[in-house]
C-alpha cells in the first residue's frame, strides 16, 4: 500500500486529470496526498531586464500561482472529501520534483502523459521524460480526456499487466505494481515477450521459408522451443513464489517482432486496467530502457501506465 501520493500539478485542465486516480489512490490506502506545483523563475526568459523587474515579476506571479493553489486544494477537499494539501516549489520543474518526491518520503507520483499551462509546459518527452530519468520513485501515468473531470468514476486499478524481461530490473516493478494493485484484492499477469524469429512463410517443398534453408529453420524452431520453454519456467517460477502469497496471479507468453506493441495487444486482449514496468531490463546492462519500449507503450496506452525507475541491483523479494 502507499503512504505518500504526489500530484505533479501545472495548472492546466490536462494535469487535473491525474486528480480522480490519486485520490482514489490515497483513499484506498488512507496514503496523504499532496498537489506539487514548481515554478521557475522568469529569469532565463528576461535575462536582459532590470533586475528589480524579475524579482517584482517573480513575486507576483508567485503570490497568484499560491493563490490558484489554495483555492484548488479548497475545492478539491469539497469536493472528493479527501484531505490533501499542497507544495509550491521553485526551480528547474523535473529536478525540484524529484528532490521533493525524495526528501519527502513520496511513494508514488500520479500524472498525466502530457499537461499545458500559462507558465511550464509539461509534455512527455520534456518534464516527464526527465522526471522519470532523475526520480527512484514510481510514477503513475495516466492519459487525459477531453472531458471534465469525473470524481465519481476513477480508473480502476485492479487488474495490473507486468512486462518482464528475466532481469532482476525488471522485477523490480512487482513491488509498486501488487500495492497498485491492491495485492491481495488484485489481478496480476506476468507477461514475457519473446522474439519471433520463424519466417512468416515457409515453403516445405523448395526447403525454403523466406530465404532459410530447411536445416537453419529446423534449428531455429528448436531454438525458439528452448527458449519458450525457458520463459514459461522463469514466468512459473515467480508466479509461485506470489501464489505463495495468496495473490491472483497468471502468466503470458507472447512472441511477437515488436515488444511495445505486444504489451499494448495483450493489455488490450486481457482487458487489463494498468500496466506496470521498470525504465530498464535486458539482462541487468542498466541499457536505458525508456525511449523504447517504456516510452512507447506509454505514448500508446489507453490505460494508465507505472513506470518504475530500479534504484538498485536487487530483484522482488517474494
Amino acid at each position: 500500500m502507499f503512504r505518500s501520493i504526489q500530484v505533479p500539478w501545472d495548472g492546466s485542465a490536462y494535469a487535473e486529470h491525474a486528480l480522480p486516480l490519486a485520490v482514489s489512490l490515497a483513499r484506498r490506502d488512507g496514503a496523504a496526498l499532496q498537489i506539487v506545483r514548481v515554478y521557475e523563475p522568469m529569469m532565463a526568459a528576461y535575462s536582459h531586464a532590470p533586475e528589480t523587474f524579475e524579482e517584482t515579476l517573480d513575486r507576483e506571479l508567485l503570490a497568484d500561482i499560491r493563490k490558484n493553489l489554495e483555492a484548488t486544494v479548497a475545492s478539491l477537499v469539497e469536493t472528493t472529501g479527501y484531505s490533501l494539501n499542497f507544495a509550491l516549489l521553485e526551480g528547474p520543474v523535473a529536478e525540484t520534483l524529484a528532490m521533493h518526491a525524495a526528501t519527502s518520503g513520496a511513494d508514488l507520483l500520479v500524472m498525466t502523459t502530457q499537461a499545458r499551462g500559462p507558465i511550464a509546459r509539461m509534455w512527455f518527452g520534456s518534464v516527464s521524460d526527465a522526471l522519470v530519468r532523475q526520480t527512484s520513485t514510481p510514477i503513475l501515468f495516466t492519459r487525459p480526456q477531453d472531458v471534465a473531470v469525473d470524481f465519481t468514476q476513477p480508473p480502476p486499478v485492479q487488474h495490473v499487466l507486468i512486462p518482464l524481461d528475466g532481469s532482476t530490473l525488471a522485477e523490480q516493478a512487482l513491488a509498486p505494481a501488487l500495492s497498485l494493485g491492491g495485492a491481495e484484492q488484485g489481478e496480476f499477469t506476468l507477461l514475457r515477450v519473446i522474439p519471433a524469429i520463424l519466417p512468416a512463410a515457409y515453403d516445405p517443398i523448395g526447403g525454403r521459408g523466406s530465404g532459410v534453408h530447411l536445416s537453419w529453420h529446423q534449428q531455429l524452431h528448436e531454438w525458439k522451443a528452448r527458449l519458450e520453454i525457458e520463459a514459461l519456467a522463469y514466468l512459473e517460477q515467480l508466479a509461485a513464489r506470489m501464489r505463495a502469497r495468496s495473490l491472483n496471479v497468471r502468466t503470458q507468453l507472447v512472441a511477437h517482432e515488436l515488444p511495445a506493441n505486444a504489451i499494448l495487444e495483450t493489455a488490450q486482449s486481457l482487458g487489463a486496467d494498468v500496466i506496470a514496468l521498470t525504465t530498464r531490463g535486458h539482462g541487468g546492462l542498466k541499457r536505458l530502457f525508456l525511449g523504447s519500449v517504456a516510452d512507447k507503450v506509454i505514448r500508446g496506452a489507453d490505460i494508465p501506465v507505472l513506470i518504475c525507475p530500479p534504484d538498485t541491483e536487487s530483484g522482488w523479494e517474494g
